[in-house]
Protein backbone atom coordinates (compact mmCIF):
# COMPACT_ATOMS: atom_id res chain seq x y z
CA UNK A 1 0.00 0.00 0.00
CA UNK A 2 1.20 3.48 -0.91
CA UNK A 3 -0.19 6.72 0.50
CA UNK A 4 0.84 10.19 -0.68
CA UNK A 5 0.07 13.21 1.52
CA UNK A 6 -0.04 16.81 0.32
CA UNK A 7 -0.72 19.68 2.69
CA UNK A 8 -0.85 23.46 3.07
CA UNK A 9 -0.79 24.34 -0.62
CA UNK A 10 -2.52 27.70 0.08
CA UNK A 11 -3.29 28.27 -3.59
CA UNK A 12 -4.94 31.61 -4.40
CA UNK A 13 -7.48 31.70 -7.19
CA UNK A 14 -7.69 34.88 -9.33
CA UNK A 15 -10.34 36.56 -7.18
CA UNK A 16 -8.65 35.74 -3.90
CA UNK A 17 -5.26 36.87 -5.25
CA UNK A 18 -6.78 40.24 -6.14
CA UNK A 19 -8.29 40.50 -2.67
CA UNK A 20 -4.97 39.62 -1.03
CA UNK A 21 -3.11 42.30 -2.99
CA UNK A 22 -5.85 44.84 -2.21
CA UNK A 23 -5.47 44.12 1.52
CA UNK A 24 -1.72 44.68 1.26
CA UNK A 25 -2.16 47.98 -0.57
CA UNK A 26 -4.72 49.22 1.94
CA UNK A 27 -2.31 48.75 4.82
CA UNK A 28 -0.48 51.84 3.61
CA UNK A 29 -3.65 53.93 3.88
CA UNK A 30 -3.96 53.56 7.64
CA UNK A 31 -3.81 56.91 9.42
CA UNK A 32 -1.59 55.82 12.31
CA UNK A 33 2.13 55.80 11.45
CA UNK A 34 3.06 53.11 13.97
CA UNK A 35 0.03 50.96 13.16
CA UNK A 36 1.00 51.13 9.47
CA UNK A 37 4.59 50.13 10.27
CA UNK A 38 3.41 47.25 12.47
CA UNK A 39 0.96 45.88 9.90
CA UNK A 40 3.53 46.03 7.11
CA UNK A 41 6.05 44.20 9.30
CA UNK A 42 3.51 41.44 9.95
CA UNK A 43 2.88 41.11 6.22
CA UNK A 44 6.62 40.80 5.53
CA UNK A 45 6.91 38.03 8.10
CA UNK A 46 4.03 36.15 6.50
CA UNK A 47 5.25 36.57 2.94
CA UNK A 48 9.02 36.24 3.38
CA UNK A 49 9.49 34.02 6.43
CA UNK A 50 6.33 31.92 6.44
CA UNK A 51 4.00 31.87 3.45
CA UNK A 52 6.36 32.99 0.71
CA UNK A 53 4.96 34.92 -2.26
CA UNK A 54 1.43 33.92 -3.35
CA UNK A 55 2.33 33.81 -7.03
CA UNK A 56 4.63 30.80 -6.54
CA UNK A 57 2.21 28.57 -4.70
CA UNK A 58 0.27 27.24 -7.67
CA UNK A 59 3.48 26.28 -9.49
CA UNK A 60 4.67 24.35 -6.41
CA UNK A 61 1.28 22.64 -6.17
CA UNK A 62 1.40 21.46 -9.80
CA UNK A 63 4.97 20.19 -9.38
CA UNK A 64 3.83 18.29 -6.28
CA UNK A 65 1.06 16.59 -8.27
CA UNK A 66 3.62 15.44 -10.84
CA UNK A 67 5.82 13.94 -8.10
CA UNK A 68 2.83 12.19 -6.51
CA UNK A 69 1.80 10.73 -9.86
CA UNK A 70 5.29 9.24 -10.29
CA UNK A 71 4.94 7.63 -6.85
CA UNK A 72 1.77 5.81 -8.07
CA UNK A 73 -0.11 5.89 -4.74
CA UNK A 74 -3.14 3.84 -3.76
CA UNK A 75 -4.45 6.79 -1.76
CA UNK A 76 -3.84 10.54 -1.88
CA UNK A 77 -4.68 12.51 1.27
CA UNK A 78 -4.86 16.31 1.13
CA UNK A 79 -4.23 17.34 4.73
CA UNK A 80 -5.80 20.81 4.88
CA UNK A 81 -5.29 24.49 4.06
CA UNK A 82 -5.97 24.40 0.34
CA UNK A 83 -6.74 28.12 -0.21
CA UNK A 84 -5.59 31.44 1.17
CA UNK A 85 -8.53 32.41 3.42
CA UNK A 86 -7.85 36.08 2.70
CA UNK A 87 -11.11 37.14 4.37
CA UNK A 88 -10.48 35.08 7.53
CA UNK A 89 -13.88 33.33 7.38
CA UNK A 90 -12.95 30.17 5.49
CA UNK A 91 -14.77 29.04 2.37
CA UNK A 92 -17.91 30.90 3.39
CA UNK A 93 -16.25 33.70 1.38
CA UNK A 94 -16.75 33.19 -2.36
CA UNK A 95 -13.12 34.03 -3.25
CA UNK A 96 -11.75 31.45 -0.79
CA UNK A 97 -14.30 28.87 -1.92
CA UNK A 98 -13.17 29.21 -5.55
CA UNK A 99 -9.53 28.80 -4.52
CA UNK A 100 -10.28 25.62 -2.57
CA UNK A 101 -12.51 24.22 -5.30
CA UNK A 102 -9.70 24.75 -7.79
CA UNK A 103 -7.37 22.60 -5.68
CA UNK A 104 -9.96 19.93 -4.85
CA UNK A 105 -11.11 19.55 -8.47
CA UNK A 106 -7.56 19.24 -9.79
CA UNK A 107 -6.70 16.58 -7.21
CA UNK A 108 -9.82 14.58 -8.00
CA UNK A 109 -9.23 14.89 -11.73
CA UNK A 110 -5.59 13.77 -11.40
CA UNK A 111 -6.26 10.93 -8.94
CA UNK A 112 -9.88 9.85 -9.44
CA UNK A 113 -11.46 7.77 -6.64
CA UNK A 114 -8.23 7.87 -4.62
CA UNK A 115 -8.44 11.28 -2.90
CA UNK A 116 -9.50 12.04 0.64
CA UNK A 117 -9.58 15.51 2.17
CA UNK A 118 -8.95 16.82 5.68
CA UNK A 119 -10.21 20.24 6.76
CA UNK A 120 -7.56 22.75 7.74
CA UNK A 121 -8.23 25.73 9.97
CA UNK A 122 -8.35 28.02 6.93
CA UNK A 123 -11.14 26.01 5.28
CA UNK A 124 -13.41 26.59 8.29
CA UNK A 125 -12.18 30.10 9.16
CA UNK A 126 -9.53 31.71 11.34
CA UNK A 127 -9.00 35.23 12.67
CA UNK A 128 -6.94 37.25 10.17
CA UNK A 129 -3.93 39.11 11.55
CA UNK A 130 -4.05 41.59 8.64
CA UNK A 131 -7.77 42.34 8.80
CA UNK A 132 -8.09 41.94 12.59
CA UNK A 133 -11.37 40.12 12.12
CA UNK A 134 -12.69 36.74 11.01
CA UNK A 135 -13.24 33.37 12.63
CA UNK A 136 -15.00 30.04 12.19
CA UNK A 137 -18.24 30.07 10.19
CA UNK A 138 -20.88 27.36 9.90
CA UNK A 139 -21.42 28.28 6.26
CA UNK A 140 -17.86 27.13 5.56
CA UNK A 141 -18.67 23.66 6.89
CA UNK A 142 -21.94 23.54 4.94
CA UNK A 143 -20.25 24.49 1.66
CA UNK A 144 -17.41 22.04 2.25
CA UNK A 145 -19.72 19.11 2.89
CA UNK A 146 -22.48 19.82 0.38
CA UNK A 147 -20.75 21.72 -2.45
CA UNK A 148 -17.31 20.09 -2.34
CA UNK A 149 -18.37 16.68 -0.96
CA UNK A 150 -15.76 16.81 1.81
CA UNK A 151 -16.92 15.05 5.00
CA UNK A 152 -15.51 16.20 8.33
CA UNK A 153 -14.71 12.60 9.26
CA UNK A 154 -13.85 9.68 7.00
CA UNK A 155 -12.67 6.13 7.56
CA UNK A 156 -11.19 3.81 4.93
CA UNK A 157 -9.82 0.28 5.20
CA UNK A 158 -6.70 -0.64 3.23
CA UNK A 159 -5.42 -4.14 3.99
CA UNK A 160 -4.04 -4.26 7.55
CA UNK A 161 -4.44 -0.50 7.94
CA UNK A 162 -7.36 1.74 8.75
CA UNK A 163 -7.07 5.31 7.47
CA UNK A 164 -8.98 7.97 9.43
CA UNK A 165 -9.33 11.68 8.71
CA UNK A 166 -10.84 14.13 11.19
CA UNK A 167 -11.23 17.84 11.87
CA UNK A 168 -8.68 19.39 14.21
CA UNK A 169 -10.76 22.58 14.45
CA UNK A 170 -13.73 20.67 15.90
CA UNK A 171 -11.53 18.70 18.28
CA UNK A 172 -10.04 21.97 19.61
CA UNK A 173 -13.18 24.05 19.22
CA UNK A 174 -12.36 25.82 22.50
CA UNK A 175 -9.50 27.62 20.75
CA UNK A 176 -11.67 28.99 17.94
CA UNK A 177 -15.08 29.51 19.55
CA UNK A 178 -14.32 33.04 20.90
CA UNK A 179 -14.27 34.32 17.27
CA UNK A 180 -17.47 32.49 16.24
CA UNK A 181 -20.70 34.36 15.64
CA UNK A 182 -22.64 34.22 18.94
CA UNK A 183 -25.78 32.89 17.24
CA UNK A 184 -23.79 29.94 15.83
CA UNK A 185 -22.21 28.74 19.07
CA UNK A 186 -24.92 26.14 19.95
CA UNK A 187 -24.66 24.65 16.44
CA UNK A 188 -20.86 24.44 16.78
CA UNK A 189 -21.19 22.60 20.09
CA UNK A 190 -23.57 20.10 18.48
CA UNK A 191 -21.28 19.66 15.47
CA UNK A 192 -18.35 18.90 17.77
CA UNK A 193 -20.44 16.44 19.78
CA UNK A 194 -21.38 14.51 16.64
CA UNK A 195 -17.77 14.57 15.41
CA UNK A 196 -16.45 13.10 18.66
CA UNK A 197 -19.19 10.49 18.54
CA UNK A 198 -18.00 9.40 15.08
CA UNK A 199 -14.43 9.14 16.34
CA UNK A 200 -15.61 7.21 19.40
CA UNK A 201 -17.52 4.70 17.25
CA UNK A 202 -14.67 4.24 14.75
CA UNK A 203 -12.06 3.47 17.40
CA UNK A 204 -14.43 1.26 19.39
CA UNK A 205 -15.10 -0.87 16.29
CA UNK A 206 -11.41 -1.57 15.54
CA UNK A 207 -10.16 -5.11 15.90
CA UNK A 208 -7.09 -5.80 17.99
CA UNK A 209 -5.00 -6.52 14.88
CA UNK A 210 -5.84 -3.35 12.99
CA UNK A 211 -3.17 -0.69 12.59
CA UNK A 212 -4.24 2.92 12.18
CA UNK A 213 -3.00 5.86 10.13
CA UNK A 214 -4.50 9.11 11.41
CA UNK A 215 -4.76 12.28 9.36
CA UNK A 216 -5.52 15.65 10.93
CA UNK A 217 -4.32 19.14 10.25
CA UNK A 218 -3.38 20.92 13.48
CA UNK A 219 -1.25 19.08 16.07
CA UNK A 220 -3.00 20.88 18.93
CA UNK A 221 -5.93 18.50 18.34
CA UNK A 222 -3.86 15.58 19.62
CA UNK A 223 -4.36 16.73 23.22
CA UNK A 224 -8.14 16.61 22.74
CA UNK A 225 -8.00 13.29 20.90
CA UNK A 226 -6.14 11.67 23.78
CA UNK A 227 -9.03 12.64 26.07
CA UNK A 228 -11.41 10.39 24.11
CA UNK A 229 -11.27 7.06 26.01
CA UNK A 230 -11.68 4.83 22.93
CA UNK A 231 -8.87 6.64 21.10
CA UNK A 232 -6.60 6.52 24.15
CA UNK A 233 -7.16 2.76 24.48
CA UNK A 234 -6.05 2.24 20.87
CA UNK A 235 -2.84 4.30 21.07
CA UNK A 236 -0.57 1.22 20.64
CA UNK A 237 -2.34 0.50 17.33
CA UNK A 238 -1.70 3.96 15.86
CA UNK A 239 1.15 3.46 13.41
CA UNK A 240 1.54 7.13 12.42
CA UNK A 241 -0.37 10.38 12.82
CA UNK A 242 0.08 12.64 9.80
CA UNK A 243 -0.09 16.37 10.53
CA UNK A 244 0.01 19.54 8.48
CA UNK A 245 -0.28 23.17 9.61
CA UNK A 246 3.37 23.70 10.61
CA UNK A 247 4.69 23.93 7.01
CA UNK A 248 8.05 22.40 8.03
CA UNK A 249 8.71 19.19 10.04
CA UNK A 250 11.40 20.90 12.14
CA UNK A 251 8.79 23.18 13.70
CA UNK A 252 7.19 20.25 15.54
CA UNK A 253 10.18 20.20 17.87
CA UNK A 254 9.69 23.90 18.61
CA UNK A 255 6.09 23.34 19.68
CA UNK A 256 7.30 20.80 22.23
CA UNK A 257 9.74 23.40 23.53
CA UNK A 258 6.99 26.01 23.83
CA UNK A 259 4.86 23.60 25.85
CA UNK A 260 7.47 23.63 28.63
CA UNK A 261 7.59 27.41 28.92
CA UNK A 262 5.56 29.17 31.63
CA UNK A 263 1.86 29.30 30.83
CA UNK A 264 0.90 32.43 28.89
CA UNK A 265 -2.59 33.82 28.47
CA UNK A 266 -2.45 36.36 25.63
CA UNK A 267 -5.70 37.99 24.56
CA UNK A 268 -4.99 38.49 20.86
CA UNK A 269 -6.74 35.61 18.98
CA UNK A 270 -3.81 34.17 17.00
CA UNK A 271 -1.40 34.44 19.95
CA UNK A 272 -4.02 32.86 22.23
CA UNK A 273 -4.55 29.94 19.83
CA UNK A 274 -0.80 29.28 19.62
CA UNK A 275 -0.18 29.61 23.36
CA UNK A 276 -3.06 27.36 24.41
CA UNK A 277 -2.70 24.98 21.47
CA UNK A 278 0.89 24.01 22.29
CA UNK A 279 0.08 23.05 25.86
CA UNK A 280 0.44 19.32 26.27
CA UNK A 281 2.77 19.05 23.25
CA UNK A 282 5.18 16.91 25.29
CA UNK A 283 2.48 14.20 25.17
CA UNK A 284 2.02 14.23 21.40
CA UNK A 285 4.77 11.66 20.82
CA UNK A 286 2.39 8.84 21.89
CA UNK A 287 0.60 9.38 18.56
CA UNK A 288 3.87 8.96 16.59
CA UNK A 289 3.34 12.26 14.73
CA UNK A 290 4.85 13.07 11.34
CA UNK A 291 4.52 16.49 9.73
CA UNK A 292 3.79 16.79 6.03
CA UNK A 293 5.51 19.98 4.84
CA UNK A 294 3.82 22.66 2.83
CA UNK A 295 4.37 22.23 -0.89
CA UNK A 296 6.25 25.56 -0.93
CA UNK A 297 7.87 25.16 2.49
CA UNK A 298 8.12 27.86 5.13
CA UNK A 299 9.20 30.98 3.32
CA UNK A 300 12.66 31.15 1.78
CA UNK A 301 14.31 29.08 4.48
CA UNK A 302 12.77 25.61 4.14
CA UNK A 303 12.13 23.79 0.91
CA UNK A 304 8.67 22.40 0.44
CA UNK A 305 7.58 18.88 -0.30
CA UNK A 306 5.11 16.06 0.11
CA UNK A 307 5.00 12.95 2.26
CA UNK A 308 5.13 9.36 1.00
CA UNK A 309 4.11 6.39 3.16
CA UNK A 310 4.76 2.86 1.94
CA UNK A 311 3.79 -0.43 3.62
CA UNK A 312 5.97 -3.45 2.90
CA UNK A 313 5.44 -7.17 3.35
CA UNK A 314 5.52 -8.06 7.02
CA UNK A 315 3.72 -4.86 8.03
CA UNK A 316 6.74 -2.55 8.01
CA UNK A 317 5.89 1.01 6.99
CA UNK A 318 8.33 3.65 5.79
CA UNK A 319 7.76 7.41 5.80
CA UNK A 320 9.66 9.64 3.40
CA UNK A 321 9.65 13.39 2.89
CA UNK A 322 10.00 14.10 -0.81
CA UNK A 323 11.46 17.51 -1.52
CA UNK A 324 9.97 19.93 -4.04
CA UNK A 325 12.21 22.87 -4.84
CA UNK A 326 10.47 26.24 -5.03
Amino acid sequence: MRVAVISDVHVLGPDEARRSHRIYRNIGLHHSFWRRKWDRALMRVRRRLWNWHPENRYACFVRALDEIARFEPDWVVANGDFGGDAAGVGISADEAFESVRRVVDLLRCTFPDRCRFVYGDHEIGKHSTELRRGGIRLESVRRGQSDLNMPLFWHERAGPFDLMGMSSTLLRLDLFLPEALPAEIPAWDELRRRHIEQIHEAFAALSAETRVLLFLHDPSALSALENIPEARARLPQIERTILGHLHAPALLRLTRLFSRLPALNPRYPVARIIAHGTRGAHRWSVFRPVVCPSTFGAGHHFSGGVLFLEAWDGGRITVRHHRIDG
